[in-house]
């Protein structure tokens, strides 16, 4: 959550979900009731002589473990389903629980030493919760009479069922918290996970509209423009007189050559004479000038002129005009030199 249009939106949109979900999602009422048994004040016996009554007790004193039998019968009975449905404790509604009180914390430490009955009800309605809670207490003292009455009790000694504590229905929002952080949560990851798929879709390769996909080829660095390679055939070549040279031919457009060190070649002597058809002078079939004539002869060409000579007044090597010409100039190290 590091961008800024990504962290932000998730955030509230999280938030708006979780404050939705706790106002949507219905509270949950609970209300409860602790019963126990007692005894009468006579006992749980009759007298067998009618003239000698026996001595009143007190029935706080009088718990026994036959009241904790008791308790417990009353405790099966009344977990049934048929028993369920007749308090309006349906399955997807109400819900009760009818047990010794090991559900309470206030009675989890003493509920072993005494007969304790103890009932809770949950539901979507407080009022509904309240109802079932009664219905089953009246239940659970209808249920102990019917059962003393199967076993021809004397009425004298019938089991009580006293109301210890009674709770209003009080709002439990556990629920409703459980169900908000979960929407937040849910929300908040989904965001972040949806927002993560968006990114790497946008940054695939050929996402983008004109995007080229496939491999890029790179174009290397060649030799800077007016620079000849060593070995061609155009740096061997003399540039005839009165042309003008070609420049460097202009790069394409999507081939630009930069950063390339320009170098200059210069081709042996050698080469160059060979190139020219001379052997290193200007006569004919490769021959120095002046060996054209028959072997032998003091004119190269076979006339009475000596040697070097070219059949004029004028030095060897002269135009008829006073100028040399230019062929005489002999083989230049860099090329022809003119003028």
């Amino acid at each position: 959550m590091k961008r800024r249009t990504i962290g932000p939106p998730v955030a509230l949109l999280a938030l708006v979900a979780a404050t939705l979900t706790y106002f949507l999602v219905p509270a949950t009422y609970v209300a409860s009731a602790s019963l126990v048994l007692a005894t009468p004040t006579t006992g749980g016996t009759l007298p067998t002589d009618s003239t000698r009554p026996l001595g009143l007790t007190n029935p706080l004193l009088q718990f026994n473990d036959g009241l904790r039998v008791t308790a417990g019968i009353l405790i099966l009975s009344m977990n049934t389903p048929q028993i369920a449905a007749e308090l309006g404790a349906a399955e997807g509604g109400t819900e009760i629980v009818i047990n010794d009180g090991r559900t309470n914390p206030d009675l989890l430490g003493i509920s072993t030493n005494g007969p304790f009955v103890y009932v809770e009800a949950r539901s979507g309605s407080a009022a509904a919760a309240r109802d079932v809670v009664d219905r089953a207490k009246e239940r659970i003292r209808k249920e102990l009479a019917a059962r003393q009455d199967e076993l021809r009790a004397p009425r004298s000694t019938f089991i009580s069922v006293v109301d210890v504590a009674s709770a209003a229905p009080e709002a439990r929002l556990s629920g409703k918290l459980a169900a908000a952080g979960g929407a937040l949560s849910l929300v908040a990851l989904g965001g972040i996970a949806l927002a993560y798929a968006l990114v790497q879709m946008r940054s695939a390769p050929g996402s983008r509209p004109g995007a080229v996909s496939g491999p890029r080829t790179r174009i290397s660095p060649g030799p800077g423009p007016g620079t000849v390679p060593a070995g061609s055939p155009s740096s061997r070549e003399e540039t005839p007189e009165g042309t003008e040279e070609a420049g460097p031919p202009e790069p394409e457009e999507d081939d630009v050559r930069t950063g390339a060190d320009t170098i200059t070649v210069y081709p042996p002597l050698d080469e160059l004479d060979e190139l020219k058809g001379t052997g290193g002078s200007n006569g004919v079939d490769g021959r120095p000038r002046g060996l054209n004539g028959p072997a032998g002869s003091g004119s190269p060409d076979g006339s009475d002129r000596p040697a070097g000579s070219n059949g004029s007044d004028e030095p060897d090597g002269a135009n008829g005009n006073g100028e040399r010409r230019s062929d005489d100039a002999g083989p230049h190290p860099l090329g022809r030199v003119s003028g």
